[in-house]
């Protein structure tokens, strides 16, 4: 499906891979290259939970704690939010988002989204990607 974006993901640089396997990519994605922010996709085409297979299911488990695990590890960030609406992009994907500390309280949440624009630095975002990447390597 060439029009939709996770899909897509599949030829990101390898610097913005962040984890991949067989079934689940974390990568940092053009426009939303805020430093902590990622998605987490089945590199399949799935839309939604209901078409997952229970082997997704359970492995998406396993890979979003090891994924947050590592973003709170080199980020030192409080918490880890993981956003998913499915209206934008129907692909089963999650927004990944280090929430940092100081972050304004009417900023959390959701809010956490009208942050973006002023803190896209894809440069940024790689170094943090590469940091993520090698605590990943390093479980």
């Amino acid at each position: 499906m060439t029009d939709c974006l996770p899909c897509t993901l599949e030829n990101a640089d390898v610097d913005a891979v962040v984890y991949r396997d067989d079934t689940w990519s974390c990568e940092v994605v053009e426009g939303y290259d805020v430093p902590g922010w990622y998605f987490l996709r089945l590199r399949r085409h799935a839309e939604g939970w209901a078409s997952l297979t229970p082997d997704e299911a359970a492995g998406f488990g396993v890979v979003s704690q090891r994924i947050a695990k590592a973003i709170q590890k080199t980020t030192s960030a409080p918490t880890v939010y993981f956003m998913s609406f499915g209206e934008n992009y129907p692909h089963f994907h999650f927004l990944v988002v280090a929430r940092p500390d100081g972050l304004p309280a009417e900023s959390r949440g959701a809010a956490i989204l009208g942050t973006r624009a002023e803190n896209l630095d894809r440069a940024a975002a790689l170094a943090v990607a590469a940091d993520v990447r090698t605590s990943l390597n390093d479980d």
